[in-house]
């Protein structure tokens, strides 16, 4: 445990080591205009604080099976985009309104509401693939570079605009003295707009998506527009849908392969988990009585027995379905859950095993496991199953808080203070984040190694907190 938490530290240690190595000067490209403006270093750099940011006002949908297939798509369209560096972080915002948007350093956010308005995975490819786009052609670089051209806007402003609306879900949203040049940031113009567009199209048509089906969302968000009223969604707002746009879609889908994925069977099942974890309990009770004739439907069917404690019959339905897809791991996954909340602790730990037997780490299984663990009181072996994931994904908030809570039950509070200190820094929540080293230096009498290390820590976030106050003051 100690050792683990020395390289815990030393890998935190070490990033912000990095972070502050990265503002040093970067001198541009002889006839570069845009690095002169904003080098791909800051855009990083602000990125990650915006990442930050935007964990700390926004409130974040979190599910390891949604999470876990929305991060693997990504990945899977952006090796077919012209993103130079295809290190993405995703977010899935708690809001059923359509919106998704890509920032610096490549932050992927994405609506609960995406899911909900895209009929098939190749109309929801499109837009990921759009926003792949904005990051490829640098567009919100581009942007600072014009709007630097003409008022000297800080790009660190402009990035936390988008913060706001994003929390706010009002793009018109803003904060600091340049309010019309920060809005202006949530609207990319035309060009881009063009842009995007067409390396979008590329990019699914690269994928091997039917590409028609790009124009099929625009007219999907051209009827939200409609049905919206005074209450137009952010996207529609700051990607507004035009004829031509559409027009132009059509055009290059005629003139490309008809062929190519629609749809699947994994989409349609996220979607309807997505569907499940918008809807509130009075919705629930109205959707009883629906007929779920459809595979995707009984999934989502079995997601409602569970929320009504009837777990024999969601047992049921998710296993007539593994008959049909023995090799589907959402669904395999959704039954290990469903063992796990019933209290079948024995029979939720072997199935689970089993399935890490095949698919080693896999994330979702992984965390079902730990919770089996959390539901036995066995609150050390679900910490060492936490911390390994933690290995993977440094910087989930939400694994993060699970872990440090898990650490707090098994009294291992130098870990909990640790652990909640990181969550505290990626929520963007310096000094109290700064508190929690404070009390893990004063917990660390006996080892000087990880009170060295804890110290160096504290100075770094000593810097941020100093940084933070300036800035708000």
């Amino acid at each position: 445990m100690i050792k683990k938490t020395i390289a815990s530290l030393s890998i935190l240690l070490f990033l912000c080591q990095v972070h502050a190595q990265d503002n040093s000067v970067e001198l541009p490209l002889i006839g570069d205009r845009l690095s002169g403006a904003v080098s791909q270093n800051e855009e990083e750099i602000l990125g990650r604080q915006f990442l930050r940011d935007l964990k700390r006002e926004t409130k974040i949908l979190y599910d390891p099976i949604v999470q876990e297939w929305t991060e693997l798509f990504i990945y899977k369209i952006g090796e077919s985009s012209k993103v130079n560096k295809k290190a993405f972080e995703l977010l899935i915002i708690e809001d059923n309104n359509l919106n998704a948007f890509a920032a610096p350093g490549g932050v992927i956010g994405v609506n609960a509401g995406l899911y909900k308005y895209s009929d098939n995975e190749a109309q929801f490819a499109s837009v990921i693939a759009h926003e792949l786009a904005h990051l490829s052609q640098r567009h919100f670089a581009r942007q600072v570079l014009e709007n630097s051209d003409r008022s000297n806007a800080n790009m660190a402003t402009l990035l936390a605009s988008i913060v706001v609306a994003v929390a706010t879900r009002s793009p018109a949203a803003v904060i600091g003295g340049q309010g019309i040049i920060a809005t202006q940031s949530l609207r990319y113009s035309r060009l881009y707009e063009t842009e995007a567009d067409r390396e979008g199209f590329v990019t699914i048509e690269k994928a091997g998506y039917r590409t028609k089906e790009m124009s099929e969302m625009f007219r999907n968000m051209q009827e939200v527009r409609r049905l919206s009223g005074d209450n137009v969604p952010e996207f529609l707002l700051t990607h507004p849908i035009t004829t031509r746009r559409i027009t132009e879609s059509r055009e290059r889908a005629r003139q490309s392969d008809e062929s190519g994925i629609i749809d699947t069977l994994n989409f349609k099942l996220i979607k309807q988990r997505v569907r499940f974890l918008m809807t509130d309990n009075l919705s629930i009770r109205a959707l009883e009585n629906e007929k779920y004739d459809s595979d995707d439907g009984k999934y989502f069917s079995a997601l409602l027995e569970r929320k009504k404690l009837n777990f024999s019959k969601s047992i049921e339905i998710l296993e007539e379905l593994e008959k049909k897809y023995p090799d589907n791991l959402i669904i395999k996954t959704t039954i290990a859950e469903t063992y796990t909340e019933s209290g079948n602790i024995g029979k939720s730990k072997s199935y689970t095993q089993n399935l890490l037997e095949i698919s080693l780490g896999n994330y979702p299984l992984s965390y079902n496991l730990a919770n089996a663990h959390i539901m036995e009181d066995n609150f050390l072996a679900a910490e060492q199953i936490l911390e390994d994931i933690k290995f993977y994904r440094p910087v989930d908030i939400n694994l993060l808080k699970d872990l440090s809570e898990v650490q707090l039950k098994s009294n291992n509070l130098l870990g909990y203070h640790l652990t909640n200190s990181e969550y505290l820094f990626y929520s963007a929540r310096y000094e109290e984040a700064l508190r929690d080293l404070q009390r893990a230096r004063s917990i660390a009498t006996n080892n000087f190694k990880i009170r060295e290390i804890i110290t160096e820590r504290i100075l770094i976030l000593q810097s941020y907190v100093r940084n933070s106050r300036n800035t708000s003051g």
